[in-house]
């Protein structure tokens, strides 16, 4: 064990003003949204849909990880292979987790043989923000923003007084222990932001057929510093590293009893950006380059060594400039973006591949003094590899009364070929060089509306895409290959989101969300449960000392598939519904020191998010944190 039902759009539209506050999502949005656009929005002009979490609030919350954090989010599916330390796929209206474009602080991150980003280990103390955009990004962002994009940033330490250093550490089951601290400051023209984050657990069987313990490690290290070089000019650069372990069983979905097997993952990202301000702030430029590496290794004891291993580096940079100016009444911002990204994958069978792509793009944002915001994206990306492809996105916010405003999308995503799918000379698999990216186009419509000054905030949204082209693995002579397949895949849902704050003491928060996935045959799609949804409850003693949060998800029963022996032919199976109830309790000593204990699946629901992969018990925790610099009597 390591130690130390189809439902229509104009529906959708009366639907919020039926609900009952105690059935309305997350908090309702921040002043600026950062990554919805090409430039950052004020809230209530940005027309896709858009959930911001905010860092202290998750940490005050309990939260651990950023993906419990995402369990909230409506339209947003979490599936984990086990426990944290597995591998945890994210799932946005339906689509795969390959449809998901991750950036942390502006570096894309996604895996290059899969695809998608495995947020197993991605603990939230030194996450200043998470935005999270759902519906087709491609039009701003390029391949694989296809079902949505989440934004990540991380703390800097700008705006800061004085110097500020917080610790936190905690204990509990599993023999589980935690580690982290921060160290931010802000003097003169400089900037800064280091963390450190150490995460150990003895873990559980993740085998439902052993007791072996499956345990896993991670340790982070993340700094982000800056400077002005005058009121126009400044530079700032970040750099994470990500080193962590995960014991597991093997081959689970055969199923077999318990095995020993060991990944290893290891990441460094890297990104520096000059920003330029010119004409009083009229003309943003910025120039920016960034890198990522990521290897990964798993050795598994049924075919003994040498580990599976590969290697993927992606370099790249981009330009953006944006332009302020008024025509008459109207306020407009135009954004011009050229990219490059260059990208190379190794593995342990000898596969070497290499491909890059260049984009161009262009945004422009109406500011209409009728309280209509509408935003048009264009994007063209030159692929060496596949074919080129074009993007786009059309927005629109619309303020028809007071705590009323109308928002909807519509846009073309695009997904690229992995380079398994492509490049990979595994045992059995047939690499496709010939494959094009997946495409869909999708649309929503939504209503938020506030009530009683701010108390009350709902949103309702209806969202429906049709993809094409999708990428799935097909038998052929010799073996297994990759192909895009005929016929559409369609996706159709609904979203709702609610914030109480009955009294200054209690707020309550809640989403819901139906998703209907299909595949071309009219199979409902694997791991996208049709229900989901969520609650929060947060209280907050009159003597601002003691505080207390709640927060229930609910996973809706869905479908999985596997490969039992002796033939390993896909069967289909239905993994059951689960609730899980997450709480945390804590007391502020002082204004440095704060003292909490939290609980996870307080029910011990015993549940299954991938077949055969059993999922945590229930678990407690003690823990400490403590901040010393500008203090604040409820820090979290």
């Amino acid at each position: 064990m390591f130690r130390n039902s189809r439902v229509s759009a104009f529906a959708l539209l009366a639907l919020p003003f039926s609900l009952s506050p105690a059935f309305a999502q997350t908090s309702a949005l921040p002043e600026t949204v950062i990554s919805a656009n090409q430039v950052p929005q004020p809230a209530d002009r940005v027309g896709a849909s858009v959930t911001v979490l905010k860092g202290d609030e998750l940490r005050a919350q309990g939260v651990e990880t950023v993906a419990d954090a995402l369990r909230t989010v409506p339209g947003v599916h979490v599936q984990t292979s086990g426990s944290k330390g597995s591998i945890t796929q994210i799932r946005i209206r339906g689509g795969d987790a390959n449809h998901v474009l991750v950036q942390i602080d502006g570096v894309p991150t996604n895996r290059l043989d899969a695809g998608d980003f495995d947020f197993a280990d991605f603990l939230v103390d030194d996450i200043d923000r998470i935005e999270v955009i759902r519906g087709p990004q491609s039009g701003i962002y390029g391949g694989n923003a296809h079902t949505g994009v989440i934004s990540i940033y991380t703390k800097s330490g700008r705006g800061l007084k004085k110097p500020e250093l917080t610790f936190r550490t905690e204990g509990g089951t599993q023999r589980s222990h935690w580690l982290s601290g921060t160290l931010a400051h802000h003097t003169g023209a400089f900037y800064s932001a280091l963390s450190f984050q150490h995460r150990e657990t003895d873990g559980f069987s993740i085998s439902p057929l052993g007791n072996e313990k499956d345990g896993h490690r991670a340790f982070l290290f993340n700094g982000k510093a800056g400077i002005d070089i005058s009121e126009h000019l400044n530079i700032e650069g970040v750099l994470r590293h990500v080193n962590r372990k995960a014991q597991l069983d093997p081959e689970n979905d055969i199923p077999l009893p318990d095995g020993y097997g060991v990944d290893s993952f290891e990441q460094t990202n890297a990104r520096l950006n000059a920003t330029l301000n010119s004409f009083g702030g009229n003309l943003v430029q910025r120039f920016g380059i960034f890198s990522t590496d990521l290897n990964y290794s798993n050795y598994n004891a049924l075919f003994g060594p040498p580990p599976f291993t590969n290697a993927g580096q992606t370099r790249g940079g981009d330009y953006k400039a944006s332009i302020q100016y008024s025509t008459g009444a109207i306020s407009n911002t135009s954004t011009f973006v050229v990219d490059y990204i260059d990208e190379r994958f190794q593995t342990s069978f000898g596969d070497d591949a290499q491909r890059n792509r260049f984009g161009t793009a262009y945004e422009h944002i109406f500011d209409l003094p009728t309280g209509t915001s509408i935003s048009g994206a264009l994007r063209k990306d030159f692929n060496d590899k596949f074919a080129d492809y074009v993007t786009w996105r059309l927005a629109v916010s619309q303020r028809l009364f007071p705590g009323t405003r109308l928002h909807s999308a519509v846009g073309k995503g695009v997904t690229l070929p992995n380079f398994n799918e492509m490049f990979s000379t595994s045992p059995s698999f047939i690499p496709n060089p010939n494959l094009q990216p997946e495409s869909s186009i999708g649309w929503d419509i939504g209503v938020e509306q506030t009530l009683w000054n701010g108390l009350f905030v709902f949103d309702a949204t209806y969202f429906s895409s049709r993809f094409e082209d999708r990428i799935a693995r097909v038998a052929v002579i010799g073996g297994i290959s990759a192909a895009n397949i005929a016929g559409i895949s369609p996706r159709q849902g609904v979203e709702l989101t609610g914030k109480l704050n009955p009294w200054s003491w209690l707020t309550l928060e809640a989403t819901y969300t139906y998703t209907d996935a299909e595949t071309p045959a009219g199979i409902e799609e694997v791991r996208r449960p049709k229900n989901a949804a969520s609650f929060t409850a947060t209280y907050r003693a009159s003597d601002n000392k003691t505080r207390a949060s709640v927060i229930v998800t609910h996973n809706g029963k869905m479908r999985d598939e596997f490969f039992p022996p002796p033939f390993f032919a896909t069967t289909s199976t239905i993994l059951g519904s689960y609730t899980l109830v997450n709480a945390i309790v804590t007391y502020q000593v002082n204004p440095s020191t704060q003292f909490y204990v939290r609980g996870e699946n307080l029910l011990n629901e015993k549940y299954e998010e991938v077949y055969s992969y059993r999922s945590p018990g229930a678990s407690a925790y003690i823990g400490l944190r403590m901040r010393l610099g500008e203090l604040n009597p409820t820090f979290q």
